[in-house]
């Protein structure tokens, strides 16, 4: 099973994206859809037209932006990175170094050694990322293999244009968040290129 794990909606700036255009390519590809809001948690999650859409957010900080499944939308006050990754663990939930080398990535947004104390703790990186380079991807993979963590993949979209590049294909069905959570612990996933231009 192949879940687009990176993509914004209506509640993030600069974005033009529906969630009825992320339910009509879904479906049409057979992939499951995650909505990972800038800040905010997306709160539509289940099944939208037969499309399982996963809620999720992108927390963006001082230290890197972070992909978090599990975890309630106050995790983005704890803008300290370990505190933010403790309390989503006290959650339940999993903490994704987004785009490490791209964007705003933990290792543009730091210093290479705090860089790997942070991939130490987080749960998974993300490997492709459709608005990243392939040097950025391939050296996220490198990173990912460097400290043992499961890569995983994600669009980023922002526009139609950009849906669907990426995604991460399961060894076993995701129905929900927890589903999702339980199978990245498990490192029972891994990146994917979707190859759709949208």
């Amino acid at each position: 099973m192949i879940v687009d794990l990176h993509n914004h909606a209506e509640l993030s700036r600069h974005t033009s994206v529906a969630l009825t255009d992320y339910v009509r390519g879904a479906k049409r590809l057979h992939i499951a859809v995650a909505i990972t809001e800038h800040n905010r948690l997306y709160d539509r999650g289940g099944l939208v037209d037969g499309v399982l859409v996963l809620p999720g957010m992108e927390v963006l900080n001082d230290y890197g932006d972070f992909l978090v499944f599990g975890a309630p939308e106050d995790c983005v006050a704890h803008r300290e990175i370990f505190a933010l990754i403790d309390y989503v663990h006290r959650c339940g939930g999993v903490i994704i170094a987004a785009h490490p080398f791209a964007g705003y990535g933990v290792c543009r947004a730091v210093d290479r050694g705090m860089a790997d104390r942070i991939i130490a703790r987080v749960d998974a990186v993300e490997v492709l990322n459709g608005r990243a380079s392939a040097e950025d991807c391939e050296r996220a993979r490198m990173l990912a293999t460097v400290h043992g963590k499961p890569g995983v993949g994600g669009s980023d979209a922002h526009h139609v244009g950009e849906m669907f590049r990426m995604g991460t294909r399961f060894t076993y069905r995701i129905e929900s968040v927890s589903d999702l959570v339980r199978e990245i612990r498990l490192g029972r996933c891994e990146p994917v290129s979707v190859g759709t231009r949208g």
